[in-house]
């Protein structure tokens, strides 16, 4: 018989998905749900391309990390070995910081000597493949976690330090301020191993506010 994908709706939604259980754990979140839906798939494929990918993303919008990465595309900087070769100062003329050139080059360089094999990772447990990106330059918490989320589909990765997962957490239980990186943490503790599934129902909270109080909206 062959082997069925595992895709983030089945993930979230499916006979045991995280988010129906997330949501018997949280009646917040199962109004949510009713209100609001289901967030979209947005699952990426795992190896070095997500990971630089995300890389690229940090402390920009996706936009802006669309637009980048989408450059990069059109010169031929969309795989490791491309990459170790072009060097630094051809990612920084094609759209990258001198920090974020580095990072992505160095990666690749792992990866191209085989110091790094991104295929390992979905076999481990979560903690481990986190400490395993992490000891990557460039890499920290935020970068691991959503690749845990988004190419692993690790239902128990918590991006907490993420801006938009606090505006969501804010908007999900009615806060009169945005809660910050600790109280995310403390917040998400009963929703343990579902902290994953929250954090994408966060972002689709977010997403859908923002689009309903927008003025094209009304």
């Amino acid at each position: 018989m062959p082997q069925i994908e595992k895709t983030m709706d089945m993930a979230l939604m499916g006979e045991h998905g995280a988010l129906r259980q997330l949501a018997m754990l949280d009646q917040d979140i199962d109004a949510a749900i009713k209100r609001y839906g289901t967030p979209p798939d947005r699952t990426m494929a795992q190896g070095f391309t997500t990971l630089i990918r995300i890389i690229i993303g940090q402390q920009i919008s996706r936009q802006a990390a669309t637009a980048v990465w989408k450059k990069m595309e059109t010169a031929g900087l969309d795989d490791a070995s491309r990459i170790t070769d072009a060097g630094v100062a051809t990612l920084k003329a094609n759209g990258l910081s001198q920090q974020k050139a580095e990072y992505v080059h160095g990666i690749a360089i792992a990866v191209t000597t085989g110091a790094l094999d991104l295929n390992t990772l979905a076999d481990k447990p979560g903690d481990e493949i986190a400490s395993i990106l992490t000891a990557l330059r460039g890499v920290g918490d935020w970068t691991a976690d959503n690749y845990r989320l988004f190419a692993l589909l690790d239902m128990d990765a918590w991006p907490y330090n993420d801006l938009a997962l606090q505006e969501g957490m804010k908007i999900l239980k009615s806060l009169n301020s945005r809660p910050d990186a600790k109280t995310m943490q403390n917040m998400a503790m009963d929703w343990q191993p579902y902290r994953g599934a929250a954090a994408l129902m966060l972002w689709h909270i977010y997403a859908q506010y923002k689009k309903d109080a927008s003025p094209a909206a009304i």
